[in-house]
């Protein structure tokens, strides 16, 4: 009887043990994640059901962690993801797991990227050291705005102004430029200038600097420009004499610098009155007053600034968008076309590959073509990418302003930027001399030829000489005494006795 108890007592213990080793293992209950990490468990592994999503991600199916709230997927140990993509979280830029691999949305900093791109960077376009300075005179770091250039602080202002520091020009009594101080360079009737970002002189004689750019505040100089999200604008009720820097670009407002507004509205342009954004001018809608359309629209059939419908353009095979300065000014296309055609004939065709026309500069720079091409133009006049850099075609521009460039061992002669000249052979007896890659020398040539001028040392081009012999220039491209010659020492005419 007591033996029967005891094993009866074993066999319930055994079989609660069991139980709870297959509630353990194989338990289809969820693991959620904050931290876009799976399970944290010791194997970190889900059940074989499908793991349940995070709060704002999708969960892998078959031995995957449940991913996280910001699209990150994967188990803790193996990180291996799910056959399914987790969906990303949403917000924008999900960090995936510490040690799981991201789903579609864009991992984080610790994380596998996802597939949605990346955001692109770039060089401030104004305020930094040796660029243009932003609206209402400002440059950053406490630098100083001279003559539309930032000079950053401690650098010399130029002009006997001083050194730059924390935005003004010089010291103590000497100091010029920043609020409360004198104008700079004035030269009587208020000629003088500011150095301090949100500064502007005040005119007349004594002239001193004083704040500007702010709402309500003065226009900031003569380029009249304001913070960002202000405009320069005239006061109601005194005939635009007086111009202060007002909130720009939303509805009923004025339009903010470069004739913009808000998204969704345009710079109206009524025959009368100052120009206003308002809300027309969208792409099948009705043209604003002036004929004028939201970005990425044209204004066709528009009679004396009124009526019309604003069509697309921009695009390849539309119409080009409106540029300013009449019916007959170039228009201007979406990136990677050019508005080619005269007058309303004007289309946007692709641009830059071989045949095709040139696009368009940067901030009035040259015509681009694609690399290994130049712009040229036609018998018409018109622009077209031809082949460039090979034997007896033309040189190819340089990147950003420098000389012309050919294929190796060949050398752009007849000179110049942006492809002036032509390609032909290089480093020879008489040739051109070849460029050098370093830009330390002059040229250079073949074994036994020097790059010289004519004569040794005067004037002439560059060409590949023999050197060191009787009568020809010295070998070398130091200093006279330093050359050397085959016999006897290079003479004062730099060449050889």
């Amino acid at each position: 009887m007591r033996r029967n108890t005891w094993l009866s007592t074993l066999s319930c213990l055994s079989c609660a043990t069991l139980l709870a080793l297959a509630i353990g293992c194989g338990s289809s209950s969820p693991v959620t994640s904050k931290d876009g990490g799976a399970g944290h468990g010791n194997t970190g592994a889900a059940g074989d059901n499908t793991g349940a999503a995070g709060d704002q991600g999708g969960g892998g199916t078959n031995n995957t962690g449940a991913a996280g709230d910001q699209g990150g997927g994967g188990t803790n140990n193996t990180g291996t993801a799910g056959t399914n993509t987790g969906n990303g979280g949403a917000v924008a830029t999900g960090n995936a797991g510490a040690t799981g691999t991201a789903g579609a949305g864009n991992a984080g900093a610790t994380g596998t990227a996802g597939t949605g791109a990346a955001g692109a960077g770039g060089p401030p376009a104004c305020g930094a050291t040796g660029a243009a300075c932003c609206a209402a005179n400002t440059c950053s770091n406490g630098g100083c705005c001279v003559a539309g250039t930032c000079r950053a602080a401690g650098a010399t202002c130029g002009g006997q102004l001083g050194m730059c520091m924390n935005g003004a020009c010089g010291t103590g009594m000497n100091a010029c430029g920043g609020i409360g101080d004198a104008c700079c360079a004035t030269g009587g009737g208020g000629r003088g200038t500011c150095t301090a970002s949100g500064a502007t002189c005040s005119g007349g004689m004594n002239a001193t600097c004083v704040a500007c750019g702010s709402a309500g505040g003065a226009c900031c100089g003569n380029a009249a420009s304001c913070t960002t999200g202000l405009s320069c604008q005239a006061s109601a009720g005194d005939g635009g004499i007086t111009r202060t820097c007002e909130v720009c670009g939303s509805a009923g407002k004025g339009c903010c610098t470069g004739n913009t507004c808000d998204t969704g509205l345009a710079c109206a342009n009524p025959a009368t009155g100052a120009r206003t954004c308002e809300n027309c001018g969208a792409v099948g809608g009705a043209c604003c007053a002036g004929a004028v359309c939201q970005a990425g629209g044209a204004c066709v059939g528009a009679t004396n600034g009124t009526g019309g419908t604003c069509d697309a353009c921009g695009g390849g095979g539309q119409r080009c968008c409106p540029a300013g300065g009449g019916a007959l000014a170039r228009g201007t296309c979406d990136a990677g076309f050019a508005c080619t055609g005269t007058g309303a004939t004007q289309a946007c065709t692709a641009c830059g590959a071989m045949g095709a026309a040139c696009c368009p500069g940067t901030n009035g720079g040259a015509a681009t073509c694609d690399t290994g091409l130049t712009c040229g133009r036609t018998n018409t006049g018109a622009t077209m990418c031809g082949p460039c850099g090979a034997m007896g075609q033309a040189c190819c521009p340089g990147a950003n302003g420098a000389a012309a460039t050919c294929d190796t061992g060949l050398a752009c002669g007849g000179g110049g930027i942006a492809g002036g000249g032509t390609c032909g052979a290089c480093g020879g007896m008489g040739q051109a001399c070849c460029p050098d890659p370093t830009g330390a020398l002059n040229g250079l040539c073949g074994a036994g030829f020097q790059c010289s001028r004519a004569g040794g040392g005067g004037g002439g081009a560059l060409r590949c000489n023999a050197c060191g012999g009787k009568g020809q220039a010295c070998c070398g491209t130091g200093a006279v005494a330093t050359r050397t010659c085959t016999t006897g020492m290079c003479a004062n005419t730099g060449l050889c006795p």
